[in-house]
């Protein structure tokens, strides 16, 4: 099974100075771009992390080859086409950086897409940017489109307030590209809002399909009523495993596994899997008002 996301780094500030260095990543088979990230660091505003920073919302780089990458020649020898730079923040102070990097290839279906809030107005997104490969009608009925709050994948995450997750797009009601998903292929999708530059509200849409998935598990998380856990709310597994039901009873502290360890820090982490299903773990605390709003897991 081929694998679009070829490679994640977690960028994270500096302990004796104003910089991004490498907190964890996952890099699969892509081991010369590793030593490249391995010996690199990133100011304010510099390179894709440290423009990410500096604007405190998601940026997205459909070509790896813009002048925004320092690592072109390395991502292009690993077959990395595209990518995405996602910030974390508590207030005004940033926790960490997110980075996404997408493979290509003839085989390799699958897109990710960056919606933001239409200029004076509170009800509308507008494709920011996208990557989606070689699914040329797809990416320009996208281009043409605006979602109306509460319409689509991510007007449906933007109306909830937290991340969503629709299975067989091909058949949904609620994707508004449902013919045009089913027609490339794409089954899965997940939406995750990003409010950081309020008024402005960024929906990152991630879009998968069976042979060539982003993640082998796609999972949110939410805490309890009073806080003192986090339960299973929604998720969606290639292999067909009822999520829900092997998450039963299941209930996470603070500082307890990955997870746990997310919500007490506010950090997302990377975390190999020694055994079982998948190889990484990547997990994403949604922070909002400088408390979780939710937890998303993937599973690679």
């Amino acid at each position: 099974m081929e694998q679009i996301v070829k490679a994640i780094e977690i960028w994270v500030p500096g302990a004796r100075q104003p910089v991004l260095e490498l907190g964890s990543a996952y890099y699969g088979d892509v081991g010369d771009f590793k030593r490249t990230g391995e010996a690199i660091t990133f100011a304010y505003d510099q390179g894709l992390p440290g423009k990410t920073w500096a604007s405190g919302r998601p940026i997205i780089l459909p070509d790896i080859r813009s002048t925004d990458f320092q690592r072109t020649e390395a991502a292009m020898k690993a077959n990395i086409v595209s990518g995405i730079a996602l910030p974390f923040y508590s207030g005004e102070f940033l926790q960490a950086v997110a980075v996404l990097f997408f493979g290509g290839g003839r085989d390799v279906v699958g897109a990710m897409e960056l919606w933001q809030t239409v200029r004076d107005s509170d009800t509308e997104l507008r494709l920011v940017d996208g990557y989606y490969g070689d699914l040329d009608k797809f990416e320009w009925v996208s281009r043409r489109l605006t979602m109306k709050r509460g319409r689509g994948l991510p007007g449906s995450a933007w109306e909830l307030g937290k991340p969503l997750i629709i299975e067989d797009l091909g058949q949904s009601g609620t994707f508004l590209r449902a013919s045009h998903a089913e027609a490339a292929g794409i089954t899965t999708g997940l939406a995750i809002p990003f409010d950081y530059t309020e008024p402005e509200v960024q929906i990152l849409t991630l879009l998968s399909a069976k042979g060539t998935p982003i993640a082998r598990r796609f999972e949110i998380w939410m805490p309890n009523e009073d806080r003192t856990r986090l339960q299973y709310d929604s998720g969606h597994c290639i292999s067909g495993t009822d999520l829900a039901l092997e998450y039963a009873g299941t209930a996470i502290i603070r500082g307890e596994g990955p997870l746990g360890q997310a919500w007490l820090t506010g950090r997302p982490s990377v975390v190999a899997i020694p055994a079982g299903e998948g190889q990484a773990l990547i997990v994403l605390p949604i922070i909002k008002d400088a408390s979780l709003a939710s937890m998303v897991c993937l599973v690679l």
